[in-house]
């Protein structure tokens, strides 16, 4: 009785958790991984109070118990990969081409995550200064103006050289976004043979350098400011890479940034 008092105490402490996260920008994610939670301890408890009488609910119980260890085992082996993966490796050497992958936009402004890897990308090319940026993007939903137009915007104001800047706004995925790059750089007359970097946030690092589909791929690390709320909201994105990963490696759908 105390076990079962236990788990629907479980449940109940994971749909709040839940509830609170969807009403904080950027967690929605975590939300539906609490959410998911609940509803995983509500059926482990349901079948663990029908098992002692249901054998059938016995085996389901244990099958549910199975599941969420090769789960969890699958999750911690991804999440490894992920957080290996989230460091620059584009510091020394040259370079042939930056590119800076999108993010969202909010109306004509980067969004934070864009933000960062502006900001990052900035730093980046300033001690660069003949290296060409491709700035790579589309226009989605509640954008005014395409990403790749917002990059432009924010690094010439900020003193880039304009005709440095080269803008790619077909994208709509990290594949389609070194895709296009890629189409870009052969049309400029840039050596895809040699090393080049792009800029992403640390914790998409790892599968942006699977999609980027060569080894010559370089990455640069941006990050989000520190505090509470940009610690929290970094948690949930390694978090949810991790999946975005796993969804790569098994299905290959293309998945928003």
């Amino acid at each position: 009785m105390r076990k079962q008092k236990l788990l629907w105490y479980g449940a109940a402490a994971l749909a709040l958790l839940g509830t609170l996260c969807i009403r904080v920008p950027g967690l929605r994610f975590s939300a539906a991984l609490l959410w998911c939670g609940c509803f995983a301890v509500i059926a482990y408890a349901v079948l663990e109070r029908l098992s002692a009488r249901r054998r059938w609910a016995l085996w389901g119980k244990n099958a549910l118990l199975a599941a969420l260890c090769a789960g969890l085992a699958f999750f911690a082996l991804l999440e490894s990969r992920v957080i290996s993966g989230a460091r620059d490796d584009a510091a020394e050497g040259a370079v042939s081409c930056v590119i800076v992958l999108g993010a969202g936009v909010n109306g004509t402004e980067p969004s934070l995550m864009l933000w960062s890897r502006l900001d990052a990308a900035l730093a980046y090319v300033r001690s660069r200064p003949d290296v060409p940026i491709i700035v790579t993007g589309s226009q989605g939903q509640g954008e005014d103006i395409s990403e790749a137009e917002c990059m432009y915007r924010w690094l010439t104001a900020r003193g880039v050289d304009p005709a440095r800047v080269w803008k790619e706004e077909e994208a709509t995925s990290t594949r389609t976004n070194f895709e296009r790059s890629y189409d870009l750089m052969a049309e400029r007359g840039v050596d895809l043979s040699r090393d080049f970097a792009f800029v992403t946030n640390d914790y998409h690092i790892c599968r942006a350098k699977l999609l980027a589909g060569l080894p010559q791929a370089r990455g640069v690390a941006a990050t989000l400011p520190r505090g509470a709320y940009y610690d929290v909201l970094t948690l949930n994105y390694y978090v949810r890479e991790a999946f975005a990963l796993a969804n790569e490696m098994l299905f290959r759908m293309d998945l928003d940034v």
